[in-house]
């Protein structure tokens, strides 16, 4: 037997294990990749064996299905003092007992009236007016909560107190503007709408139009005539609805017969006083249809929606000096006038008074055509005054109609057939002012009649040929600064509007 091999040296060993770590590295690793995928394997198989389940055996008695309901009280703190709703739960054993009915569908937020108005009787809106005006449909007393509100275009989301601010001045009907019929059409949209407001709505209408109350206190009531449909706003019940058709129905419906007047009552503007912290400058004539907005205002609406056929002019009144100056320029031209015609072997009262005696004449002219166009089935052709029966539109519509009506020259004209020219024989007390100076005060306004600005929507109805850039800067940024919108409106746009409506019938 040979002797035991010798043991390596320390050393050498050492060595000899240092090399074999790769090997030991590489198995440690894939023994320990096995045990993982191991765990992985168990885990899923447990998993699964959790998700299986088995139906369980049927009860003997479905279990009674608890609605609660919670019911909102309105009111505040005077409303919460009242005795509590009884009955918090309701118990049914069948699961079909309480079904809840299907939610109808929700009106569209883009505008129109599609499913607002429930049906409900209607009112004639042409009676008396013996007009072809084509308005005697009937207007809902329904109306149904909603979201949205769209007057002529214009969107308002969640209304609840609304006024309508309506220019009746002769101006807007116009032949230039569009004519007797254009504010048949207005008149009918604003009654459409009033019938489609839900009872949870106020509302109000204000009809104005330029010219003297004659019971003016102060400047900035002088010029324009107001009528309101109520004192206050008022809650869109079926009653309050059939009021406002009868109100409403005869304005400006008749020959004769236009402007806030026109109407079936008169309840005028009883201006309310203005804290002196207010800040409003007293010397300013803001544009007329902001008075009837300052009116509006007074009520303290969500939503005022304005249709005027001008923008107006922004003025402040003038001072005692500025006055004489300009009653001493008016004395200067009406001397030289009188000169100039005595030179010529006439009379000035005597030239005036036949140029007023030639668009009297004129006047009855009109009044003769307009009788044979109703009694034709036509609308009438209605101008702001005598004078206007001479601007080209005037003249284009009465050509068009086959009549014709000249000015008188007799008494008030040269040798060569010109008319003289008159001087103005009244002062005006004011001059011009800015467009910030009324933005100003109408912010004023609506910081010191209510608690939140109220949104305002303005619509200046023009005709085809008005030049509106001006007036539609104006009013865009007067919509835009309180919180609204602006758009043109025109006898076109209405018919589609009509149109639209008939159609979506």
């Amino acid at each position: 037997m040979s002797p035991p091999e010798p043991r390596p040296p320390l050393l050498q060993r050492l060595l000899r294990a240092v090399r074999n770590v790769p090997l030991l590295v590489t198995v440690g690793v894939h023994v320990a990749l096995g045990l993982i995928a191991a765990a992985v394997i168990v885990q899923q198989t447990t998993a699964a064996k959790k998700r299986t389940f088995e139906a369980a055996p049927e009860a003997a008695a479905p279990k009674p299905i608890e609605h609660r309901l919670q019911v909102a009280r309105r009111g505040g703190a005077s409303a919460s003092a009242a005795s509590p709703v009884s009955a918090n739960r309701i118990f049914s054993a069948s699961p079909d007992a309480l079904t809840l009915p299907s939610l109808p569908d929700l009106p569209s937020m883009n505008g129109g009236f599609g499913g607002f108005g429930a049906s409900g009787s209607g009112v004639g809106l042409g009676a008396g007016t013996g007009m072809s005006t084509s308005l005697g449909g009937g207007v809902g007393l329904g109306g149904r909560g909603f979201m949205s509100l769209s007057f002529l275009g214009a969107t308002t989301p969640n209304p609840s107190q609304i006024i309508f601010v309506v220019d009746t001045g002769t101006a807007i009907m116009a032949p230039a503007k569009g004519g007797f019929r254009a504010f048949a059409i207005i008149r009918e949209e604003i009654l459409r709408l009033v019938g489609k407001l839900p009872p949870t709505c106020r509302f109000n209408v204000i009809l104005f139009r330029a010219g003297s109350s004659g019971e003016a206190e102060d400047t900035t009531d002088a010029g324009v005539e107001l009528n309101l449909f109520r004192a206050e706003l008022v809650p869109a019940s079926s009653e309050a609805k059939k009021d406002f058709f009868t109100w409403m129905a005869p304005v400006n419906a008749e020959l004769g017969n236009f402007g806030p007047g026109s109407a079936t009552r008169s309840t005028p503007w009883k201006r309310k006083a203005l804290p002196p912290e207010a800040g409003l400058d007293p010397l300013l004539y803001p544009p007329v249809w902001s008075r009837a907005v300052h009116a509006a205002l007074e009520q303290q609406p969500t939503t005022v929606y304005v249709i005027t056929s001008t923008d107006g002019v922004v003025r402040r009144a003038i001072d005692a000096q500025t006055a004489g100056r300009r009653r001493a320029e008016i004395d200067k031209a009406r001397t030289a006038f009188n000169a100039a015609l005595a030179k010529e072997g006439l009379n000035a009262e005597t030239v005036v008074e036949a140029r007023n005696r030639a668009y009297r004449k004129a006047g009855r002219e009109l009044a003769a055509a307009n009788k044979k166009f109703l009694a034709d089935g036509q609308d009438p052709i209605v101008v702001a005054g005598n004078d206007q029966i001479f601007t080209a539109a005037t003249q284009a519509e009465l050509k068009r109609r086959g009549v014709t009506i000249t000015l008188d020259p007799t008494g008030w004209s040269r040798a060569d057939g010109t008319v003289f020219k008159i001087p103005e024989q009244n002062v005006a007390n004011w001059e011009g002012a800015s467009w910030n100076d009324f933005h100003a005060h109408l912010a004023k306004l609506q910081k010191t009649l209510l608690p939140e600005r109220a949104v305002l929507n303005l619509f200046l109805f023009v005709g085809p040929n008005d030049k509106a850039l001006n007036a539609t800067e104006n009013l865009t940024a007067t919509a835009k600064r309180n919180g609204g919108t602006f758009q043109l409106l025109t006898t076109r746009r209405l018919e589609e509007l009509q149109a639209r409506e008939a159609a979506a019938k």
